[in-house]
């Protein structure tokens, strides 16, 4: 389990040592962990280990997790290879991109950067300026850093092209939005209808219109006023009335003609309110359609007598929904328990109002879903977690793991678990002491090795 190394074993007492320990390991994983914690000098020893195999450099461009500070070390290698992935790597950061984008004269590679999730609005603004390429300003308007100043040259230099990015971007203005609706197609106005910044002017022209797909996306814009969500409720569309039901300011009047709506994907939106009144809550008690039931049985407004109901519900998923409601109580719960259905007996292990002694009986089935549920739950006695501990599903073993009431005598088998996965999450557990989890220092897998010297590269920090 360990990697073949000549390191002490004692764990280092200062961020000096932690530094001294991933120089003499000479593993790029470790050393990228506290490169941001070293001083100029290591920094240079580190970024010469870093660097040194091409591979390696390679395999860090392009890891995830690779820290801020390594990838922008990598920026400055002149290797095309190592700039498309650190383009296309999620953790690379603004200040990074503008650099990268700096020296960048290939297309490709520019269209990589506007597409980025950390590129700044400056940026992408330099960007729109030297550009025609239709793929780059698709990419430009779509990156959701653009500002309104970079959406509004879009829209003058391209006519209507790019439209329909325009009217879903959310830095869109509201003057832009009223040009995009006049000049735009069907799709183009239902998006500006359903825009954030969308001007109230532009509501009452579209309520007017006929159009099921522009008023099915009114319908979802929460700044829609009471009159007109009531309005819409009750459209002759289906698709506009289900929109519709979920908005935070219909009416109790209209609230009582939906629970009765025809339309099932209506009345299951309906069921999902929590502002349900208790007469329509009956009324949906009786639904003939399963959908409605099940989403009804999550509201914790739901008396006793209604859950006791919904627990002998034909249909396990209803069943399962009460198991996982907030206001269940211990005795529906361990009649749950043994439902026939593995889902319904799932959702009772992972219910935090079921009593320890309902969770132990649980922990005798074979069901992984269930085991795991128990192996989660905070009532779940210690015992039982340390027998659990030793589950030949890693699943399970990782449910111990991230119980916060798992003691430190229930964890520390599991520093040798097989999966690196949960070993890796050791290392965040608050149960286990810093000497625990420095039996990891030299784990096989890189990503425990990593993450590891990260926490101890933390812990100095504060």
């Amino acid at each position: 389990m360990k990697m073949q190394t000549q390191l002490n074993d004692s764990m280092p007492g200062s961020a000096a040592e932690l530094i001294s320990v991933a120089l003499d390991s000479g593993d790029i994983y470790s050393a990228a962990a506290v490169y941001g914690l070293a001083d100029f000098h290591d920094k240079k020893l580190l970024a010469e280990l870093i660097t040194a195999q091409r591979r390696d450099v390679l395999k860090l461009a392009r890891w995830q997790h690779t820290p801020a500070d390594v990838l922008a070390l990598l920026a400055g290698l002149e290797d095309d290879a190592v700039r498309l992935r650190l383009d296309k790597n999620p953790a690379t950061q603004t200040q990074t991109l503008s650099n990268l984008y700096r020296d960048e004269v290939d297309i490709s590679f520019i269209t990589l950067i506007a597409k980025h999730a950390h590129t700044s609005a400056d940026v992408l603004w330099q960007i729109l300026h030297t550009t025609t390429a239709t793929d780059l300003v698709r990419a430009v308007v779509k990156n959701p850093n653009a500002d309104s100043k970079t959406l509004a040259l879009v829209a003058e230099k391209f006519a209507d092209q790019f439209d329909a990015e325009l009217a879903s971007h959310p830095a869109t203005l509201g003057d832009l939005l009223m040009t995009l609706y006049a000049r735009g197609n069907e799709f183009v106005q239902a998006a500006v209808v359903a825009h954030k910044a969308c001007p109230t002017a532009i509501f009452t022209i579209a309520a007017k219109l006929e159009s099921s797909l522009i008023l099915r996306h009114l319908a979802t814009n929460p700044h829609i006023d009471k009159r007109l969500s009531a309005r819409l409720a009750l459209d002759k569309d289906y698709s506009v009335r289900r929109a519709a039901a979920s908005h935070k300011n219909l009416p109790v009047w209209v609230l009582e003609e939906l629970v009765e709506d025809q339309s099932e994907y209506v009345r299951r939106v309906v069921a999902a309110r929590e502002d349900l009144t208790p007469e329509m809550m009956n009324c949906l008690l009786a639904d003939t359609d399963h959908w409605v039931r099940q989403w009804l049985a999550l509201n914790p407004k739901l008396t006793e007598s209604q859950l006791y109901s919904l627990a002998q519900d034909e249909h396990k998923e209803v069943r399962r929904a009460v198991a996982r409601n907030p206001k269940t109580n211990s005795a529906l719960l361990s009649q749950l328990a043994n439902d026939q259905e593995v889902w319904v007996r799932a959702a009772v292990a992972n219910q935090p109002n079921t009593p320890a002694s309902t969770l132990i009986i649980l922990a005798e089935m074979d069901d992984i879903d269930v085991l795991g549920g128990v192996a989660a739950n905070p009532k779940t006695p210690q015992k039982v977690l340390q027998r659990l501990s030793y589950s030949i599903s890693a699943d399970v073993r990782r449910a111990v793991i991230l119980n916060n009431m798992a003691t430190r005598q229930t964890l520390l088998p599991l520093l040798d678990d097989p999966y690196y996965l949960n070993r890796m999450m050791l290392i965040q557990s608050r149960a286990l002491s810093a000497d625990d989890k420095w039996t990891l220092y030299d784990d096989p897998d890189p990503a425990v090795r990593f993450s590891l010297f990260t926490w101890f590269s933390r812990q100095y920090q504060q």
